[in-house]
């Protein structure tokens, strides 16, 4: 009977260690998933920055080369020189002709230029106010996660220090085994809970007389294809009840 008793708790203690180590794994990757997110943020904010100082730059330049572009006052002076020397001379059509059709042709140039100019400065404008508005909203995420990352951290020291506790009442060689599995194994899980003769996770049956000592609890019994450790069922589901206010208050 004693014997019995020490090989359920053995079971008992090796699957809440299990719970533990997987809660843990979950708690360290929702904080490495805050760290990815502010990355991506900065990441984003520099590319919009960037684009709007490209945009900006632009604008500028554009600016300077519309102030710059004095070939429309040029061929509109020219044009009223003509008109006042046509008066005079009737010579001169041809010249007047050329000058009003390139005056005609720069005029609609510049006005696609001061189009472009417009469009191009509200497009800086809503860039500027989209920037601003995610800032806020960063921030406001930001302050968030690290309140949220301060719980988390106090919570996985708490279970690290359950998790002390438990390694201490497992027999070592039993740890020693369980520590092995969770090095082979990507899913972390060296503990199995079996159901009607099947392992969760597989679709391999047990034969019956191993079901049967799996529910006596006198011995561990180890899937023989994974290495895995077995539990019965309804142990593993009362532990997860019991361990429920831990893993997750």
């Amino acid at each position: 009977m004693k014997n019995n008793s020490r090989i359920e708790s053995q079971l008992k203690y090796i699957y809440r260690l299990q719970l533990i180590h997987l809660r843990l794994n979950y708690l360290n990757y929702i904080i490495n998933l805050f760290t990815v997110f502010i990355i991506i943020f900065i990441l984003f904010f520099k590319q919009k920055k960037r684009y709007l100082f490209f945009l900006t730059q632009r604008l500028k330049n554009n600016k300077k080369l519309l102030r710059s572009n004095s070939k429309l006052n040029k061929y509109k002076k020219k044009i009223i020189q003509l008109l006042k020397s046509l008066q005079k001379q009737n010579k001169l059509e041809i010249d007047l002709e050329y000058h009003y059709i390139s005056f005609l042709l720069n005029k609609r140039k510049y006005l696609n230029q001061n189009n472009n100019i417009i469009i191009q400065s509200i497009k800086i404008k809503h860039i500027k106010k989209y920037i601003v508005i995610k800032e806020l909203l960063f921030k406001s995420k930001i302050i968030n996660y690290k309140e949220r990352k301060e719980k988390i951290n106090k919570k996985i020291i708490f279970l690290k220090e359950i998790e002390k506790k438990i390694k201490k009442k497992i027999n070592k060689n039993f740890l020693k085994r369980y520590k092995q599995i969770i090095s082979i194994f990507q899913s972390k899980i060296a503990v199995l809970p079996v159901y009607k003769k099947i392992p969760f996770g597989t679709y391999i049956l047990i034969t019956q007389q191993k079901y049967y000592e799996l529910l006596e609890r006198k011995k561990i019994i180890i899937e023989e294809i994974s290495g895995r450790i077995l539990i019965d069922f309804y142990l593993a589901n009362k532990e997860n009840n019991n361990m429920k206010k831990i893993l997750f208050f």
